[in-house]
């Protein structure tokens, strides 16, 4: 493992620690899954969400794997909604692919139709793209709940925005959901632990009520991974930017089922 700073990721009697956010190598991820896994047990992570970018690749080795270190791994998807400006959303706990490109509304429904949980991803970043603005997000809670909001997240954002994000789920709490912690890891080992979920338990299922009971809670700092060398940043970068594309519009990547609801 790498060189890294920081205290234990303990959680406390009774706690568990989640990555609920989490990249591979079947989307702009720079690690196998089944090398997340690893990564994940080397720092006493009890549950691990696996989303890639609108795609759920076959992770049974992982999950099995997962299961062997003491790591339960959750499917999920990290779904991109219709452009512009194409917010994301994450599904936890799904049992089939959402499709992507869908209104941010129909993304939601298509997430619960397929059993999962719907998370906001990062919001309040200060780009156009892939993160929610409070504005989009007051018009999307007019018509629907979410089941959590990932209130720290490792996502530039520019000063105040912390203040901001608080007072927002403060105002709309019953309709956010749970207060949740992800890391967006892309580089396994190099960048796994650095904002976290903390729930009471320790298992999947345990994560599952903890969310739907909003007993959640975001925690930063506890760990710091050492960071992912220049090369594979910038491999990272094409990966995203790039090849990913390519896949989209392939095929090989944003297919799967859309909303049941009339």
């Amino acid at each position: 493992m790498r060189q890294t700073t920081g205290t234990s990721t303990r959680a406390g009697d009774g706690l568990g620690l989640a990555e609920v956010h989490a990249h591979t190598l079947a989307s702009d991820g720079m690690v196998s899954a089944e090398a997340l896994v690893r990564a994940a047990a080397a720092i006493g992570l009890d549950v691990l969400c696996i989303t890639d970018h609108d795609t759920m690749a076959e992770i049974g080795h992982a999950i099995e794997l997962g299961a062997s270190l003491g790591v339960d791994v959750v499917r999920g998807e990290e779904v991109t909604a219709s452009f512009p400006p194409g917010i994301h959303i994450i599904g936890l706990f799904l049992e089939h692919q959402v499709r992507m490109h869908m209104s941010v509304e129909d993304t939601v429904d298509a997430i619960h139709d397929a059993g999962g949980l719907a998370v906001i991803a990062h919001p309040f970043m200060p780009t156009w793209f892939a993160s929610m603005t409070p504005g989009r997000a007051r018009r999307l809670l007019q018509s629907h709940r979410v089941d959590g909001i990932e209130l720290r997240h490792t996502a530039p954002v520019l000063p105040g925005t912390w203040r901001q994000l608080d007072a927002f789920y403060a105002d709309h709490q019953e309709k956010l959901g749970a207060a949740l912690g992800a890391g967006d890891s892309h580089f396994g080992e190099y960048d796994l632990g650095r904002v976290l979920t903390v729930f009471p338990g320790k298992t999947a299922a345990d994560l599952r009520r903890s969310i739907e009971e909003r007993t959640t809670s975001p925690r930063s700092g506890s760990f710091s991974p050492a960071g992912p060398p220049l090369h594979m940043r910038l491999a990272q970068q094409y990966r995203s930017m790039v090849w990913l594309g390519a896949e989209r519009r392939a095929g090989r990547v944003g297919s799967g089922a859309g909303p049941t609801r009339g």
